[in-house]
């Protein structure tokens, strides 16, 4: 019997020839909020309609709750989807549209259940005092708090939220994902969260699933992820600042860095035995210290400086490339004035260049 509420099994799926899902493997378990992290175009949207039975799929099997749901449609499921739009019914004033759902055919409730629905969802999104009014005059970030409120007020078996807050502004990005956060605590829901926030993902989501051209490349928590990146593309889209990537070659028993004249012992790596051609060397910038010029560390400059206020990120051009790396408490350097860096000892992973593979630490435990 598995332990997922929700599995997703070789899903795929073309628009016009061109693929969108090229074999989605994903499972959510109960009570987990699920963050499906990806760029535009990654298969997020696909995938989120694909469970909700918008999509008809070429291949592949949607299991809800242990039950093969490919073949219903959207109806007979019980998922509610929060999309980037508001999709209100301009015709409906705010109360009426949260409770537009529990009055169709198939979810009909009595007038008392829905107005004490409605009125308790109203008040966790801090919407009740506009329940009277039309959905025309309000702003967006109160449109989307109805959207959602409209989504979470019929308690179904999963919610499906496909980028719910990109086109509002920061704060009320934020404000809105920790009151999601709140509701999820509070009802034991089970939510599948498609976003290309990388920030917004880690800050909701109990595990994260990265996708990229329609395949997951990698799902667990973000500390697993960051223990065990699969794959460069990984390594590019999580972290702030992501990772900072270096071509490396294999020079005998030493990792050579271009540009850089610290080498690595390839021992650290724990490289197949087979392991041949380019790679690049991944290292997260936390790994990465940043010294005065002429300290015998590699040799840099800083190219840019982003000052943000409680910390100081910096650009680093080492020759043969750029890093980020947010400086430590009291560092403080120039932008064009001239320093050293050095990658901390047993730090960094291994890249196929080709295909952005790991290929060191192939076998379990080590870094």
């Amino acid at each position: 019997m598995s332990d997922s509420l929700l599995e997703l099994k070789g899903l795929k799926k073309s628009y016009r020839g061109k693929p969108a899902l090229r074999g989605v493997d994903l499972d959510v378990r109960p009570n987990e909020i699920f963050a499906l992290l990806g760029p535009t175009g990654a298969g997020k949207s696909s995938t989120v309609q694909a469970t909700a039975g918008l999509l008809d799929l070429e291949a592949g099997q949607v299991v809800l709750d242990g039950r093969d749901v490919t073949d219903i449609d959207p109806a007979g499921r019980d998922l509610s989807i929060v999309f980037e739009g508001f999709n209100l019914l301009p015709v409906l004033n705010v109360f009426d549209n949260i409770a537009f759902a529990l009055r169709s055919p198939a979810y009909r409730e009595d007038e008392a259940e829905i107005r004490k629905r409605v009125q308790h969802t109203a008040e966790l999104l801090r919407i009740a005092q506009h329940l009277d009014r039309d959905v025309n005059t309000l702003s967006g970030g109160e449109k989307q708090r109805v959207a959602i409120a409209r989504a979470l007020v019929r308690q179904p078996l999963m919610f499906l939220l496909d980028e719910p807050l990109s086109a509002l502004d920061l704060k009320l990005r934020e404000g809105l994902r920790s009151e999601l956060r709140q509701i999820h605590r509070e009802q034991n829901s089970t939510m599948l969260y498609a976003t290309h926030d990388y920030h917004g993902a880690i800050s909701i989501a109990d595990r994260i699933g990265v996708i990229n051209h329609g395949r997951i490349l990698q799902s667990g928590t973000i500390e697993e992820i960051f223990e065990r990146p699969a794959n460069a593309f990984v390594g590019r889209l999580i972290g702030s600042p992501a990772m900072a990537f270096f071509d490396a070659a294999l020079d005998g028993d030493e990792i050579k860095i271009k540009g850089c004249e610290q080498t690595l012992p390839a021992s650290q790596f724990g490289l197949a035995s087979e392991a041949r051609g380019a790679f690049e060397l991944g290292v997260w910038p936390e790994d990465i210290g940043i010294t005065q010029a002429g300290s015998g560390a590699n040799s840099a400059s800083v190219y840019a400086v982003d000052n943000r206020g409680f910390e100081c990120a910096v650009q680093i051009d080492y020759g043969a490339g750029l890093f980020r790396k947010v400086l430590d408490e009291g560092q403080l350097l120039k932008q064009g004035e001239a320093c050293g860096f050095r990658v901390a000892e047993g730090a960094g992973f291994l890249f196929e260049k080709s295909s952005g593979a790991r290929v060191s630490h192939q076998s379990e435990g080590g870094r």
